[in-house]
């Protein structure tokens, strides 16, 4: 059975409240420390410690000594193990919105598991659509899964074997290319497997969340 290669879009508006962080204990930044990787070691939310920390006006950019508050809510979050591919989909769309000098976005622990999910799915039931029917619509599966945003933009695709073909694709998209660079975005999440009727599947998430949220 031939294998297809397909890519669609979606963009939704949506308020949601976020949840504030609760107790908390202190991390002093070591050299070459990021927040995600820092939301790592400790097994947390990434949004949980940029709420925790107003002090950090750009959470992309932290320093050796800085010390960062890490919430303590009593429980570790389930991290999704981030593929090779779905790391190169995050390393291309930055690298491309810092080559036009837009903000990088932030990775998402939640919107990469939510998209690992999406493309998953995809894949179980042989369709490439962003009505899932596990999940709903973006926007129905991002607000059941808790997960915060102002506005969610979701672009799918399918066969693509890399995530340098699959990015190819959807900056040759005009309104792909739009979902990407979106000057109001602020995080994202990716989703990648492989199998099925098309063989790989790819998702991912950019939303645009308040400021500390």
């Amino acid at each position: 059975m031939p294998k297809f290669k397909v890519i669609s879009i979606f963009f939704l508006l949506i308020f949601l409240t976020a949840h504030p962080a609760e107790a908390a204990i202190e991390y002093r930044v070591e050299k070459k420390d990021t927040l995600w990787e820092i939301a790592l070691r400790f097994q947390k939310d990434l949004q949980d410690i940029v709420i925790s920390n107003p002090q950090i006006e750009n959470p992309d950019l932290i320093f050796p000594g800085e010390i960062i508050i890490i919430p303590d809510h009593g429980r570790k979050i389930a991290i999704p193990k981030m593929d090779v591919n779905e790391n190169a989909l995050i390393e291309l769309a930055n690298e491309k919105r810092k080559e036009l000098r837009l903000k990088p976005l932030s990775v998402d622990l939640h919107l990469a598991g939510a998209a690992k999910k999406k493309s998953l799915d995809m894949m179980k039931f042989e369709y490439v659509s962003h009505n899932s029917p596990t999940y709903g619509n973006p926007t129905v599966m991002l607000r059941n899964q808790q997960i915060s945003f102002l506005t969610v933009k979701e672009n799918i695709g399918a066969g693509y074997k890399t995530a340098d073909e699959m990015f190819a694709a959807w900056m040759n998209s005009s309104v792909h290319r739009e979902n990407i660079l979106s000057k109001s975005a602020t995080h994202i999440g990716t989703g990648y497997v492989q199998g099925g009727l098309h063989g790989h599947y790819w998702t991912i998430f950019i939303v645009e969340k308040n400021k500390g949220g």
